[in-house]
């Protein structure tokens, strides 16, 4: 059963997108809807949701993106997918810069919801083909990044951080202490230049490094 958290300050959006997704008979959806504040959400236990739709604007003094990166501070395994019915491209890189897996558009089918819930089970980042692209073409004009040397530990915990498992989970993989994979993983971000896990993996992929 995949367990999942709908967090929006419109409750006809969290109870029509948990009624839509429990028409699957592996999926649970919860919800959180007003009266909420900031730190009520930041402190919420979220050991036991699977994924996060995180919707933008929540009514609140920050938004979707600034509460994640509180709660990821604070749970830095929750896998949170911006929900949101604006242009996804206006969020995408800041989502993935601050560790989210992405973002979902509210108006898309069931089916591409479900999949990409799946997809960041995986732990994989979520984006449509069409800003796939339009990154690629942006990407293209940009100076290629000097290479960069990786040690197999880094490149066995690029593979696993790509597998979406937690610091614990890595050292007990590869028998070391979770101290060193710690700095394993800050180093993997020194040389990447990124700040968060989504977009190691993201840039590692795109290098050719898983």
């Amino acid at each position: 059963m995949v367990n999942v958290l709908v967090v929006d300050d419109h409750i006809a959006v969290t109870e029509g997108t948990k009624a839509i997704l429990e028409t699957c008979n592996d999926i649970f959806v919860d919800t959180l809807s007003p009266p909420f504040s900031i730190d009520l959400i930041k402190d919420k236990d979220y050991a036991k949701y699977d994924v996060i739709l995180m919707d933008i604007n929540l009514g609140l003094d920050q938004n979707g993106i600034e509460v994640s990166k509180l709660i990821l501070k604070d749970q830095p395994d929750c896998k949170i997918i911006i929900y949101t019915g604006y242009d996804i491209e206006d969020y995408f890189v800041e989502a993935v810069k601050n560790g989210i897996y992405g973002a979902i558009n509210k108006n898309t089918t069931k089916q591409n919801i479900v999949t990409y819930i799946h997809h960041v089970l995986n732990g994989e980042i979520v984006m449509s083909l069409e800003l796939c692209k339009r990154s690629l073409k942006t990407s293209a004009k940009q100076p290629p990044r000097e290479k960069v040397g990786y040690t197999e530990r880094e490149r066995r915990i690029l593979e696993l951080l790509g597998e979406g498992l937690t610091n614990q989970e890595i050292a007990d993989k590869i028998y070391v202490s979770k101290r060193t994979v710690e700095y394993s993983i800050t180093e993997i971000f020194n040389k990447l230049n990124v700040s968060s896990r989504a977009e190691a993996v993201l840039i590692a992929k795109s290098e050719g490094l898983l």
